[in-house]
């Protein structure tokens, strides 16, 4: 029997709860087993989403890293839809956008106005966003302070409106820029401006472009050349005669120049003055002279009164009387 001490009602308790473990398994043995295994697959479905999101955010900011143009960032936010990139990628398709038909205002005024339609369309979608980062929405209402400003034909309040829930972000980076804004689209020649600019309508073919030759459809221009000169050419080519030609000379060839070249040590040959008389045959001639035949080599003064003889002898019968 129990005498009631605590380590004797201690010890009924335990063996009483050992006996119950064996019959608690049996009863709820079943549902802990399937509890436990439901556990393990709720953890395994958490993290394959964990890495595929992972592996997904990832893949849609290289994309949004590799994309270019508007097209390319849109392309991005339809592919990631309700995701953070698709935001950025929506709100950098309305700022390109926006910029391009800018631009197009001063060469293309149709194209700039569908620009502008699908920049304001961008902006909106990013304004209408749950869970707008704070930055993201402060750039979105830039941009859409922007457009009006662009599209405002004179009328400038809608434009000071927009700037003005920009100035209602705290620390915006933007202040001083939107004040400077503000300040100007109140003035009436700004007003003027934007009433003047939004009635001009250019288009592509008005740009002057640079021209490559003559336009489409000009006439050909006559050849002019300069008249020939006479000294080279005569005016009847059947009267070109050899020497009526100039002159062709052909230029020495590098081995003569080179030949002709003084050895080292030796002083350049001086050319002869342009006005100094003619020089003396060189030695070569005289050379030549030597080696004449003897026949050749009659003293000038025999060879003067040898030919003077005959002369004499004729004048001399031409002077005697006739017999």
């Amino acid at each position: 029997m129990s005498t009631g001490e605590p380590h004797e009602l201690h010890g009924i308790d335990a063996a009483h709860e050992v006996h119950l473990v064996p019959g608690f398994l049996e009863k709820y043995g079943k549902q802990i087993t399937f509890g436990v295994i439901a556990l393990v697959i709720l953890f395994a479905v958490v993290s394959y989403i964990a890495n595929n999101g992972r592996a997904g955010a990832e893949k849609s900011w290289s994309k949004f890293a590799a994309a270019q143009t508007a097209a390319d960032f849109a392309n991005v936010a339809s592919d990631f839809p309700g995701s953070e990139v698709a935001v950025w990628a929506r709100l950098t398709e309305g700022e390109m956008l926006l910029r391009e038909a800018v631009q197009l205002q001063f060469s293309d005024r149709a194209a700039a106005n569908g620009e502008f339609k699908k920049a304001d369309e961008a902006l909106e979608s990013v304004l209408a966003s749950a869970g707008l980062p704070v930055t993201a929405r402060e750039r979105a209402l830039l941009g859409k302070a922007r457009l009006l400003e662009a599209t405002s034909e004179g009328n400038t309040d809608e434009a000071i409106a927009a700037y003005e829930k920009v100035k209602e972000i705290p620390n915006s980076i933007y202040a001083k820029l939107v004040d400077s804004r503000i300040e100007a689209l109140k003035k009436d020649d700004i007003k003027s401006f934007y009433a003047w600019f939004s009635k001009q309508t250019p288009k592509p073919e008005d740009r002057a472009r640079p021209q490559d030759g003559l336009p489409t459809g000009h006439p050909e221009l006559p050849v002019t050349l300069p008249p020939i000169p006479e000294e080279l050419f005569p005016a009847d080519w059947s009267d070109l005669k050899l020497n009526d030609a100039p002159p062709f000379e052909i230029p020495a060839a590098k081995e003569d120049a080179e030949s002709n070249k003084p050895a080292a040590g030796e002083a350049a040959p001086k050319e002869p003055a342009s006005n100094a008389a003619t020089p003396a045959k060189p030695a070569a001639d005289a050379a030549a002279a030597d080696k004449t035949p003897a026949a050749d080599k009659t003293p000038a003064a025999e060879k003067t009164s040898a030919d003077d003889a005959p002369a004499k002898d004729a004048s001399a019968s031409e002077s005697s009387p006739k017999e």
